[in-house]
């Protein structure tokens, strides 16, 4: 079951020569949403009890409500994009069922649009959109973080979801993380990753390797059927973005992910972007969801 967002959050400043995607957005109810075919769906999860699991700092819950109030103050790329929002998941007293119920949803929502954007929430999330592709066909996926989120554990948290995804479909070949701290990865993790094939580019490298890493994303992409795009908010330096579960002192430029968000998000392979904990209740002057909803904006190009 999903919420429809709050109306005060659909920003407008009431001249037609200067619209704002508060005005284009639309909220439409799950019927209405299956009667045509869509640009982009929203669907958001506002839930942080992964992080808590991980040993994180609380606060992500609040992230789908600040993403919105500063996406919908920004101008539409184009005026004609057919953008639906679909509200934010009910969330219930169980994990487990949420993060199924999750993978429905956005089932729903690749049936009738040509990529759905996400907004967490932890990052345990980020194995729903890509369960929801693995039903359509050979799926890989895209991670900036600064961790590689492969613990392995029965119960999932905010630090399993890559390990889920390499355990339940995904190929390792089709698996690339850029950003990693090396400061922030166990050497168990990185073994993992790279016995399974993925690629890892370290933010911390003294060269981020951005060419050969879009030349790893075209490969993969040549590869599979469809991908998931998942961006960390702590992929970026705490000086960028203060309000995250895990904060970095390093980082990548936000100019360097977002030209590659604009890259990346050009390909109609991408069926579904994710964007992860932000933590409203840490951030400073709203410079986190405000870079968030930045990154929102390139999906709607």
């Amino acid at each position: 079951m999903l919420k429809p967002p709050p109306r005060e959050l659909f920003f407008s400043r009431g001249e037609p020569e200067d619209p704002r995607l508060g005005e284009i957005v639309r909220i439409v109810s799950k019927r209405d949403f299956a009667k045509r075919d869509w640009d982009v769906a929203i669907i958001g999860f506002p839930d942080d009890r992964g992080i808590t699991l991980n040993k994180g700092r609380k606060g992500a819950a609040h992230a789908p409500r600040e993403i919105r109030k500063w996406l919908y103050r920004l101008v539409p790329p184009r005026n004609d994009t057919k953008i639906a929002d679909l509200g934010d998941l009910v969330i219930s007293e169980d994990l487990a069922a949420d993060h199924k119920r999750a993978v429905s949803e956005i089932t729903f929502a690749l049936m009738h649009s040509k990529k759905v954007l996400l907004f967490g929430g932890g990052h345990d999330w980020g194995f729903a959109p890509i369960a929801a592709l693995l039903q359509t066909g050979g799926t890989g996926f895209i991670n900036f973080d600064a961790h590689l989120d492969v613990r392995a554990s029965s119960i999932p948290h905010s630090g399993t979801s890559f390990w889920r995804a390499l355990e339940n479909g995904v190929e390792g070949k089709n698996a690339i993380w850029f950003g990693i701290q090396s400061c922030a990865t166990a050497k168990l993790h990185k073994d993992y990753a790279e016995a399974k094939g993925g690629t890892i580019f370290y933010g911390d490298s003294p060269s981020l390797e951005v060419e050969k890493f879009l030349e790893s994303v075209q490969i993969t992409m040549a590869r599979c059927d469809c991908m998931d795009l998942s961006l960390d908010m702590d992929v970026f330096a705490m000086s960028e973005a203060p309000g995250v579960s895990a904060p970095q002192p390093s980082g990548v430029p936000s100019r360097i992910i977002l030209a590659l968000l604009r890259q990346i998000l050009s390909f109609e392979k991408v069926r579904t972007f994710g964007i992860y904990e932000l933590s409203p209740p840490h951030d400073l002057q709203d410079m986190t969801a405000r870079l968030a909803a930045r990154c929102a904006w390139e999906v709607l190009r």
